[in-house]
């Protein structure tokens, strides 16, 4: 039988938390092999009294918008990192504290 030649990796938390609404946080460095953001489906999870979408971009600063490189991911919604992305991930948010899950290896 062959030998799967699987390479060995660490899953790492990232910044979970947009400090200051309309501010994009570095979600994760560059030169990641994988990983998922996901967006609370509830507002008490999001630490916010009402529910609300968090927006992300692989290449630069995350705008309050989904467009161009920008993604907005809806509560209960995940972005899957790129395999072997070089580009650091952003994340930004409308309300200051909220938070959001991100693990990439």
């Amino acid at each position: 039988m062959p030998t799967l030649n699987v390479p060995s990796v660490t899953p790492v938390a990232g910044t979970a938390v947009v400090t200051t609404g309309g501010t994009p946080v570095l979600a994760a460095p560059g030169n990641v092999n994988g990983g998922f953001i996901t967006n609370p489906v509830a507002a008490a999870d999001q630490g916010l009294a009402t529910a609300e979408p968090i927006y992300v971009s692989p290449v630069g600063a995350a705008s309050l918008e989904g467009n161009g490189t920008t993604f907005r991911i809806d509560p209960g919604g995940t972005w899957e990192m790129i395999p072997g992305q070089t580009t650091p991930t952003s994340v930004n948010a409308a309300s200051n504290g909220h938070a959001f899950s991100v693990v990439y290896y």
